[in-house]
C-alpha cells in the first residue's frame, strides 16, 4: 500500500456507507483504498452488490482495493461470488 492511500473503517452495520464513500474517493482521482472490515461479522446482498460496483470501478480506473480484516465467512461470500480476486487482502 502506497503512503497515500485512502484508508476507510467499516462499522458492521455500515458496508454500503463504506463502499459509497470508497466510490467517490475513487472518482475523485483516488488510486488507492483500502477499507478496515474487522467490525463486519457478515456481509449481505445488497453489500455484495456495492462491493461488486467497487471492484467494477476500481479495475475501470486501474485503482487498487484493499479489504483489511476480513473475517473467514466474509471472505467465503466474497469467493463464493467470485468477488475475492478483485481485492487484495491484508491482515
Amino acid at each position: 500500500m502506497s503512503a497515500n492511500a485512502i484508508w476507510l473503517e467499516v462499522e458492521s452495520e455500515g458496508v454500503i456507507p463504506a463502499v459509497e464513500v470508497a466510490l467517490e474517493k475513487l472518482s475523485n482521482a483516488g488510486d488507492e483504498v483500502v477499507l478496515d472490515f474487522s467490525s463486519v461479522a457478515r456481509i449481505d446482498p445488497s453489500a455484495l452488490r456495492a462491493m461488486e460496483a467497487l471492484a467494477t470501478t476500481a479495475d475501470k480506473k486501474a485503482a487498487k482495493v484493499a479489504l483489511r480484516g476480513v473475517n473467514v465467512e466474509v471472505y467465503r461470500v466474497l469467493k463464493l461470488m467470485q468477488l475475492a480476486p478483485r481485492f487484495s487482502f491484508l491482515t
